[in-house]
């Protein structure tokens, strides 16, 4: 799959984003706000970027003028939804890159790309609670709230952590893009 924005890409991952990879998955703030645990060492990271190609579920996001990757964005196949015609998204940015609209741009490219190239009918993403970032840029991409789930899940470190949900039907992305 290869996305073109404004400022990014949205792309394949490969190995020669090794080196940009590990930077992005030792950093302390950004797997810690996703639910992963900080790659520990360069090996620990080779091995995830592997891990994360082999899936063919996560993708590059990268910018446009030099393709240096910067994060990923990951389209599942499965969900808190138990039907097969649902995406749902994850996504993560090198901090370096925050606050500047990019993984806004990513995720409405994701969005146009599930709605237009495939047969799906909801696509649902959530985030942490704490996880305001995530939170604003769900909401600037048009998501409706689904309700909170305490205790979601346990992470890493041992803590239990609530999760809000949200969804976006084709029927509300069609509306959308008629009055876009």
């Amino acid at each position: 799959m290869k996305l073109t924005g404004s400022k990014i890409i949205i792309r394949d991952l490969h190995f020669r984003d090794e080196e940009a990879f590990h930077q992005y998955a030792t950093s302390p703030n950004v797997g810690p706000m996703a639910g992963w645990k900080p790659s520990p060492n360069y090996e620990v990271s080779k091995r995830l970027l592997a891990s994360n190609i082999l899936s063919k579920e996560v993708y590059a996001i990268a910018l446009k003028e030099s393709n240096l990757f910067i994060g990923c964005i990951s389209i599942y196949n499965y969900g808190i939804r138990k039907y097969n015609k649902v995406k749902s998204l994850g996504f993560s940015l090198n901090e370096s890159y925050w606050g500047n609209g990019i993984m806004t741009e990513a995720v409405k490219l994701v969005i146009n790309y599930i709605f237009d190239k495939t047969d799906c009918e909801v696509i649902e993403v959530g985030h942490h609670t704490d996880n305001y970032a995530s939170k604003r840029v769900i909401e600037k991409c048009g998501f409706n709230y689904d309700g909170r789930l305490c205790k979601y899940k346990r992470l890493y470190d041992g803590r239990l952590v609530d999760a809000d949900f949200y969804s976006m039907t084709r029927e509300d992305y069609e509306r959308k893009k008629k009055y876009e």
